[in-house]
């Protein structure tokens, strides 16, 4: 755990946090001001900052908070909050990829089309330096990726199911199947990866799927991702990612009697279903029809931001109403998303002072998405969202909580034991 920490610590921007930003404790546990909200750019609500000497003098209402110190000369990490918190917690990243998810030629192909934005496709063998201990690792069931297979699009997700075993298991990683699995993986230092599907329309209309999904180890799916399918409707099509496309709508919004069927098909067998990327009404009916927690995740926050992905508070009163949780997401690109930590920091707040923090994870896409928030390029730098959620003045418990106890509370209650 000693070798870990200081890996973290080496990864920070600053070990003492990046200029302007502000190290406000009393004590070990920090203070800032809570009227945070969904403003991006706080810096004016944290008070002003002043550089003199060796450190920075922190002022809010007129009053000295806390100096910063000198740079860390080594020791115990836990003199830095952040990084011995980060390095403590059993962190979960509710939604990634694989490096290989998407066949070449055509990913290659994407990267140059993005090739201003897109960050570099990682291996899971970033996660033990970065401090994540589990992924839900998600293989893409909708025909924006299985066409490219050149095969139907039930082995399209087999085969991206193999390679999302294989990933791990390189790594001396295992596949988890229930929160004891991850804790156990977890007393032994090695990663665990739940197994994922992010479109659910390769199963076409055969339910037995399911049952076959959960045999391979799957136990979170999201019905519906960048298009309509016979489950349910999608908040943003493909095109509407590309440009202003026209997008023609198969069906009336919504969710099937089949989507209904599938829903309670997932809640028997112990299967999340995960409403990211569907659209209200889908997500509210699947919400209303679900014995079993329901997660987002990798959103965010409709009040914070009028972006079609994101979840608006009535929806995310009914997902937390199951006792679901709704992932923080640091996806940015040609112009939507969170420009930055700060707006990320702002979507927290409102979401934990909406429904708590239990109700809270992350969801970082990784190798899913073309561009990310300025700041985050990739795993190692989730401790910097860490060190965020903090500065904004959430306890301890909250912060782990988002980190991961919230999800394996999620996966607990649905796969119904320990």
């Amino acid at each position: 755990m000693l070798h870990r920490r200081q890996a973290l610590v080496d990864r920070l921007p600053d070990p003492h946090l990046a200029a302007g930003q502000a190290d406000v404790r009393v004590g070990q546990r920090r203070r800032v001001s809570r009227n945070v909200g969904c403003v991006e750019g706080r810096q004016e609500l944290l008070g002003h900052r002043h550089r003199a000497g060796y450190g920075a003098l922190v002022v809010e209402h007129g009053t000295t908070l806390a100096t910063r110190p000198r740079a860390w000369q080594g020791g115990d990490v836990t003199t830095l909050p952040a990084a011995g918190l980060h390095a403590d917690a059993l962190v979960v990243d509710t939604h990634v990829h694989g490096p290989r998810f998407v066949p070449q030629p055509f990913r290659s192909l994407y990267r140059l089309v993005n090739r201003r934005t897109m960050p570099a496709d990682l291996g899971f063998d970033v996660l033990a330096a970065s401090g994540v201990d589990v992924v839900v690792g998600t293989a893409v069931g909708d025909p924006v990726v299985t066409r490219w297979y050149g095969r139907d699009a039930w082995h399209a997700v087999l085969t991206q199911i193999d390679q999302l075993v294989a990933e791990i298991m390189s790594v001396g990683g295992s596949v988890a199947l229930d929160v004891a699995a991850v804790r156990a993986a977890h007393t032994t230092g090695r990663p665990s990866l739940v197994l994922g599907l992010e479109g659910a329309d390769a199963i076409g209309s055969d339910l037995d799927r399911l049952d076959e999904l959960h045999r391979l180890g799957v136990r979170t799916i999201i019905p519906v991702h960048l298009g309509d399918n016979p489950i349910g409707t999608t908040s943003l099509p493909w095109q509407r990612y590309v440009g202003p496309l026209p997008v023609r709508r198969s069906r009336r919004l919504g969710l099937s009697s089949f989507g209904r069927s599938f829903v309670e098909r997932a809640n028997r067998l112990g299967i999340i279903v995960d409403v990211s990327h569907a659209d209200p009404t889908t997500t509210m009916a699947i919400v209303e029809a679900s014995t079993a927690p329901v997660m987002a995740s990798h959103s965010g926050a409709r009040a914070c931001d009028d972006f079609a992905r994101y979840v608006t508070d009535e929806e995310a009163r009914a997902i937390a109403g199951t006792g679901g949780v709704i992932g923080l997401w640091p996806y940015f690109h040609r112009g939507r998303g969170v420009r930055s930590l700060d707006t990320l920091l702002g979507h927290a707040r409102h979401l934990v002072d909406l429904v708590g923090a239990r109700h809270l994870c992350i969801g970082t896409d990784m190798n899913g998405v073309p561009g990310l928030m300025d700041g985050y390029r990739g795993e190692a730098d989730l401790s910097v969202i860490t060190e965020g959620l903090l500065r904004i003045g959430l306890a301890e418990a909250d912060v782990r909580a988002i980190l991961g106890e919230s999800f394996l509370r999620v996966l607990e209650a649905v796969t119904g034991h320990e």
